[in-house]
């Protein structure tokens, strides 16, 4: 019941409709869900003895001292208020839910409702902006017409469009789930819903992101090369489509005359990352603070820079906290490999497959987020935790899987007859 409510609160923090809806923020929709789901919480953490058997995982070592690390600096800030600051808070959420997930998700029935949950929750958040730029919600920005996400979180073009190509990676593992035609249907709906909000925005970062993750899969499947004509006449395809002002756009990419801003633009992302670098040398253990790197630098503006925005506003503390959180993906999706590999040589791959399907689409995401840190400050975004999160449980699953499989190996062993006393009882 409790995975219910988190998948709720998934779908609110996302959608977050009471940025959309003013009258809904007057009643404390969030506040007033948040204290039913921590009593919901706590009622399942005391009935059930079993609960909280994966936040043992090294990764939410790594996540807590990150938190930590952001702590230190906001409190240490000469710039912010730790009680005002919406990164930070924003943070401090997204924390809890990672608790609850790691705690009260038991089975894989269980996590494979999460994921549907996440991905249809998106799905949602998508297809509403959508229905808002088709009916003239719009920025102009470079004498384009942009989409962007409803409410405030995601309200600049290049963090929508980048958002979604990060969540695009969670249709691998769907595939494993698939029964029923709608299923593929859906899937199919998501896809193309998703690559058609990526061109609308207009996010160049988004747009190379998207033929990165397109690629990447293709160059490791064994059936590249059958696959690989289909995706550079989709290419064609869609480039062919798409309005001549999108496509100046996107040239950008490749010939800076098209446009003023192109250079612009490239040269402002550099600027930021050593601004970052200029605050981590002003403040080297504890930073600036989160979110107070326009603040520091008097220009008011946000990092727009992953890697200047770790060492510029967390310090030295949040560099070794956050390469030690990346570190802890790696080694989770090898130990999810190893697991596998084991259920695989016991003709027992079907039980693991979802898990490792789920794996390697955190793992590709994690790459995405970390290619839109080189253009955007998302030290503080929710995929963090949620990808980690998923992998998290992903390995607790697996884990249980393989001792399931060694204990029968084991009794089979046991009452074989043909194998002498001594062989049984090894």
């Amino acid at each position: 019941m409790v995975v219910w409510f988190i998948i709720f609160g998934l779908w609110l923090f996302m959608h977050r409709p009471f940025e959309i809806w003013a009258f809904l923020a007057a009643f404390r929709v969030a506040r007033l869900y948040m204290v039913l789901l921590i009593a919901a919480w706590l009622y399942s953490l005391l009935s059930n003895p079993n609960s909280g058997r994966s936040s043992g995982n090294l990764f939410t070592v790594a996540i807590c001292l990150y938190t930590l690390a952001a702590t230190a600096s906001a409190l240490f800030s000469p710039y912010i208020d730790v009680a005002s600051n919406i990164q930070y808070q924003d943070w401090l959420k997204y924390l809890v839910f990672y608790a609850m997930l790691v705690t009260c998700v038991k089975t894989e029935r269980d996590l494979k409702i999460v994921l549907i949950g996440l991905v249809v929750s998106f799905f949602l958040f998508m297809a509403h902006s959508y229905w808002e730029f088709l009916h003239g919600r719009v920025i102009l920005a470079a004498g384009v017409p942009r989409l962007v996400g409803v409410g405030i979180t995601f309200s600049e073009f290049n963090d929508y469009g980048t958002m979604i190509v990060c969540m695009l990676p969670l249709m691998f593992p769907l595939f494993v789930l698939c029964k029923k035609p709608w299923h593929y249907l859906f899937i199919l709906g998501y896809t193309l819903l998703a690559l058609r909000s990526v061109l609308l925005t207009g996010s160049r970062t988004a747009f190379v992101m998207l033929a990165i993750l397109t690629v990447l899969p293709i160059l490791f499947s064994r059936y590249r090369f059958r696959l690989l004509p289909f995706i550079l006449l989709a290419a064609v395809v869609g480039w062919f489509a798409m309005p001549e002002h999108m496509q100046d756009r996107y040239r950008t990419i490749w010939d800076s005359n098209v446009s003023e801003w192109a250079n612009v633009n490239r040269e402002a992302r550099v600027m930021h990352f050593y601004e970052g670098m200029d605050n981590w040398a002003s403040s080297p253990i504890f930073g600036v603070g989160p979110g107070a790197h326009g603040h520091a630098t008097g220009l008011g503006l946000q990092a727009h820079n992953l890697y200047g925005q770790v060492a510029g506003e967390t310090g030295t503390l949040g560099i070794m906290a956050f390469l030690f959180m990346l570190s802890c993906f790696g080694i989770n999706h090898y130990r999810i490999w190893k697991h596998y590999k084991y259920l695989r040589e016991n003709n027992l791959d079907k039980e693991g497959r979802f898990c490792w399907q789920l794996s390697l689409a955190v793992m590709f995401g994690v790459i995405m987020i970390l290619l839109q840190g080189l253009g955007l400050h998302n030290a503080f975004r929710f995929p963090w935790v949620w990808f980690g999160a998923l992998q998290v449980l992903a390995v607790m699953v697996m884990q249980e899987k393989v001792s399931a499989a060694t204990q029968r190996t084991h009794a089979s062993r046991m009452n074989d007859p043909s194998l002498p006393d001594s062989n049984r009882h090894a």
